[in-house]
């Protein structure tokens, strides 16, 4: 048999590769037992966090590296492993795209779904909505509610002269100025009681300064004597009647009529919607508009936008009076002669049929 030296050379090589194969690959089998238990241990958390589906809550502070981020992620048992969530941020070219915040997330989560949260910026959130007439005691209840600070911290912040000073409030409370508006608050902000006030009493500024100073201005009109007089109108009005009740108000003021509001004799005496008595009536403080002549000294509720607008731009109709119709609305007008017998048709034959 004739063999060629070019024959025999390519033999030579083709073994010697196959021989760096088999020990190469002999080499690393012989670690891949001690590799596979490292990639085990970085995989699997501590026993104590291997809760899947429990739900907790983790903090990406501003400015987290990927690895940084992994690693809370790891501690708190949301991916078995930070090297995991690297990669797979890595390989999609998204390891900048995670944003700040709080998120509930849930533990023995995929990483990528992990990923996917962290980059909508979609963070946990506390939503508190104030309708729009809520005084400062059911505000305050709401928060305490809400689980954002207990009603006695609200209640005793709104009276702080520092902050009522820094907010440039003429009043001695908050009342009036914590804008009936949703909210949504990160976790963290929520435990801040200053900065929740802070945040409702600018959107206040905001509506007000946009829409209602510069006819204030105009008239002359104080934000304060603004505020109390929404917050009037903002208690008796339903529908769109705002700027008829203004109508009457403004009216009165201008005879030197007492306001006569009902609202007004409950306000820090009992809670709002309670049934008034004769002898609310004839109570005597501050706040009644049946004993006082002009506005009360401050709001008695927290007004929203339209109100705030029509406190400055009533209807121009020359009515004095109006009556509850029994329906969610009033009837106005101009007489007390008038308003009497609208009384006796809404108010008081019904009665009377009842009782009978």
């Amino acid at each position: 048999m004739r063999f060629s030296i070019l024959g025999i050379i390519k033999t030579v090589v083709l073994f010697t590769l196959l021989g760096g194969v088999v020990i190469g690959g002999y080499a690393a089998f012989g670690r891949l037992p001690s590799w596979l238990g490292t990639l085990k241990a970085e995989r699997e958390p501590a026993p104590s966090q291997v809760v899947k589906g429990r739900e907790v809550v983790v903090t990406i502070p501003k400015g987290a590296s990927v690895s940084q981020v992994g690693s809370i992620l790891q501690e708190h048992g949301v991916v078995s492993s930070r090297l995991v969530f690297k990669l797979v941020a890595m390989i999609r070219g998204e390891q900048r795209k995670i944003q700040a915040g709080e998120y509930l997330v849930k533990t023995g989560s995929d990483a990528g779904d992990v990923l996917d949260l962290l980059i909508s910026g979609k963070t946990l959130t506390i939503t508190l909505t104030i309708p729009e007439g809520y005084n400062l005691d059911q505000v305050a209840a709401t928060m305490e509610q809400r689980g954002i600070m207990p009603r006695s911290e609200l209640l005793k912040r709104a009276k702080d002269p520092r902050l009522l000073k820094e907010l440039g409030i003429e009043g001695d409370s908050l009342e009036g100025y914590l804008f009936p508006d949703t909210y949504f608050f990160r976790l963290s902000e929520s435990k801040d009681p200053e900065l929740v006030i802070r945040r409702m009493c600018k959107r206040f500024a905001e509506v007000y300064d946009k829409h209602v100073k510069a006819t204030a201005d105009k008239y002359r009109w104080t934000r304060h004597q603004v505020v109390t007089m929404a917050s009037l109108i903002e208690k008796e009005a339903v529908a769109e009647e705002h700027r008829l009740v203004s109508a009457v108000f403004h009216n009165r003021l201008r005879k030197n009529m007492r306001l006569e509001s009902d609202p007004t004799v409950i306000y820090g005496i009992k809670a709002m919607g309670e049934k008034i008595t004769r002898a609310d009536l004839q109570r005597k403080h501050p706040y009644n508009t049946y004993q006082i002549h002009g506005l009360p000294p401050g709001p008695i509720a927290n007004p929203g936008k339209a109100s705030l607008l029509a406190a400055i731009d009533p209807a121009d109709v020359k009515y004095l009076f109006f009556v509850a119709k029994n329906d969610g609305t009033h009837d106005f007008s101009e007489t007390l002669k008038e308003h009497n017998e609208k009384v006796d048709r809404y108010q008081r034959r019904p009665q009377a049929q009842s009782k009978n």
